[in-house]
């Protein structure tokens, strides 16, 4: 691994050395216009906009026409007269009430995936509407309640929903992240094997050699897995500008997997695991001396990182406030809660 993190240090003082002073780093999902809501809602091959609730289709048009006279067309928003805005809200809850009135018609696969990109779509829009977020929480609360349980264990359902929605929303950068989150503390056993997919999802996209390559497939990781991926990335293959915001982006994967699968689990007894995860247990069955060992990396990058920020120059601002983001998360948001995991779970 020792190697692996040469590179890792390499990428990050090469970043330096080019004296960017742009903040690369934003910890914000940057979220979806209301044409690319939209887009989500036809995109699906499976389900088509003939299957839609019938009310759902004049919806969507006006919803584009309200984006279209928002100003630019892609429903950004910028300086919308107050009667727009009124208007954009007022059909953003007759679509949330068309899909809620009939989401009990949504029986097959192929409906329910829909429904939940529908969810996470809605989950990621742009500027929203005074008392919009309770109406969208309604909707992936009611997805949730839905009765999954013939798919929860069934690797080929889990990695076609994550294909689905890496692929189709599309997933990337902060809105990953917060999908993730979304899911994770949803109490349903499907959205969270979906959720820790989309983990590794993100890790293996964000630290191919080409920077963003298809991910073969989509499926749960040991945490060996897990400790190996560390060690093979490549991030010395990524282009150089966005090399500081790819490195915090996996490090908030790695937070989110910590926080879900690490943390949530730590003191459960196998047969515990077994029960709860069936199949799945061993995924997250995870050992002291591999916490430790995932320790020993972040520590090694926590290392580097703080001395690429003691080296930067004054004028490098946006570097040194970049740096110092990504020496805190690991700090304060990884390597304390894992640290305090490992002294409880010794007791």
């Amino acid at each position: 691994m020792e190697d692996k993190i040469g590179c890792l240090e390499q990428v990050l003082q090469d970043f330096h050395t080019k004296g960017n002073h742009i903040r690369l780093i934003s910890q914000e999902p940057e979220r979806l216009d209301d044409g690319g809501f939209v887009r989500i809602c036809k995109s699906s091959e499976s389900i088509g906009v003939g299957e839609l609730p019938a009310g759902l289709e004049p919806l969507l048009e006006r919803l584009l026409a309200t984006a279209s006279s928002a100003g630019d067309g892609d429903g950004s928003q910028g300086q919308v007269l107050p009667d727009v805005m009124e208007e954009r809200g007022s059909i953003l809850k007759e679509i949330v009430e068309e899909v809620l009135e009939r989401i009990d018609e949504f029986s097959s696969l192929e409906q329910y995936i829909w429904l939940v990109k529908f969810s996470c779509g809605l989950c990621l829009l742009k500027n929203l509407p005074v008392g919009m977020s309770f109406e969208i929480n309604k909707v992936i609360r009611s997805v949730a309640s839905l009765e999954t349980e013939e798919y929860e264990h069934c690797p080929v359902t889990i990695h076609t929903i994550s294909k689905s929605l890496f692929e189709d929303i599309p997933l990337e950068g902060m809105n990953l992240v917060h999908v993730i989150k979304k899911l994770t503390v949803l109490n349903q056993k499907l959205f969270y094997y979906v959720s820790i997919t989309l983990v590794f999802a993100g890790i293996q996209h964000y630290s191919q050699s080409s920077g963003g390559e298809s991910v073969p497939m989509y499926r749960l990781f040991g945490f060996d897995d897990v400790l190996s991926q560390l060690g093979a990335l490549k991030l010395e293959h990524i282009k150089q500008e966005r090399d500081m915001r790819v490195f915090f982006l996996i490090l908030k994967l790695l937070s989110a997997y910590q926080n879900a699968a690490i943390l949530r689990h730590s003191l459960c007894r196998w047969e515990d695991l077994q029960e709860q995860h069936k199949d799945f247990a061993e995924f997250f069955r995870i050992s002291i001396d591999q916490k430790k060992a995932f320790i020993q990396w972040l520590l090694k990058a926590r290392n580097f990182v703080a001395n690429l920020n003691s080296k930067s120059g004054m004028q490098d601002i946006g570097l040194k406030e970049d740096l110092m983001l990504v020496t805190e998360l690991i700090d304060l948001d990884m390597i304390a809660l894992m640290e305090d995991d490992i002294e409880e779970a010794s007791q």
